[in-house]
């Protein structure tokens, strides 16, 4: 197992489009570093850094498509390019190079989170400082659940994609509907809740946001809890995960 993960790692890192993706997160966390740097110029703010890793987190949508772009081609690549009859006539059995590419995918998701973190830090660091953080704990708090609601919501999207490369040969098809799906799904979940549907709060994203649950705001369908919210996201996963494994074991690779 620790073999086959450590070939997926290497796969991906020579891959021209990691190096691309990663410059691509650093670029675009300055970009919001400047922006807010001339706003509070502007305006005669005085920002810190907890400041701008709020404002930073509002886009880590961009995390969620990178990682979608990774899980919906990392199995159907291997069928695109006929190198999964390579993969396949190791001696490992289907199911454990199945798990190894999504551990793989996990920790890959988990590498753009950290980078897009870390890039945050850093330019939050040299453009705004740590002056007056005192009394910012709440904030600190906010920042924490904005980032945890994220990764979990990626998780879930991440694993819907990976089933979708399970099912189709096309890591192009894969991908691209993975996204659109995650933008279409939040906007039908948004659309539920205007109408407030009760059956909107078995939907995926009406629970993948567990900022909803901070102290004095309102969850976005009545009756919806924490415990809720796990057994929804649970369901999901067991689903995604189970047409997976089905897909990837039953799939002929003669042709």
């Amino acid at each position: 197992m620790l073999k086959l993960i450590q070939n997926e790692h290497m796969k991906w890192f020579h891959k021209r489009s990691t190096k691309i993706t990663l410059i691509t997160i650093g670029i675009l966390t300055l970009c919001m570093a400047l922006l807010m740097k001339k706003v509070a110029n502007s305006a005669g703010t005085e920002e810190n850094i907890l400041n701008f890793l709020s404002f930073s987190s509002g886009m880590l949508i961009l995390v969620q498509f990178f990682a979608l772009a990774v899980g919906g081609s990392i199995v159907s690549k291997e069928f695109e390019a006929g190198t999964i009859k390579l993969l396949l006539i190791r001696p490992a059995r289907r199911s454990t190079i199945l798990t190894s590419k999504y551990i793989t995918l996990i920790l890959i998701s988990l590498y753009y989170l950290l980078s897009y973190l870390l890039f945050s830090f850093v330019w939050g660091a040299l453009f705004f400082g740590f002056t007056s953080l005192e009394g910012d704990a709440q904030l600190l708090k906010h920042i924490t659940l904005t980032y945890d609601s994220a990764y979990m919501e990626t998780f879930m999207m991440m694993t819907f994609a990976f089933m979708l490369s399970s099912l189709f040969r096309n890591s192009a098809l894969a991908s691209s509907l993975a996204i659109v799906v995650s933008i279409g799904a939040k906007a039908v979940t948004r659309l539920v809740s205007e109408l407030d549907l009760w059956w909107g709060k078995f939907l995926l994203f009406a629970n993948t946001d567990f900022v909803q649950y901070m102290d004095g705001m309102k969850p976005m369908f009545d009756g919806m809890t924490i415990p809720f919210s796990i057994f929804i996201l649970i369901a999901h996963f067991v689903f995604f995960m189970g047409v997976a494994w089905v897909a990837f074991l039953k799939r002929d690779v003669a042709n």
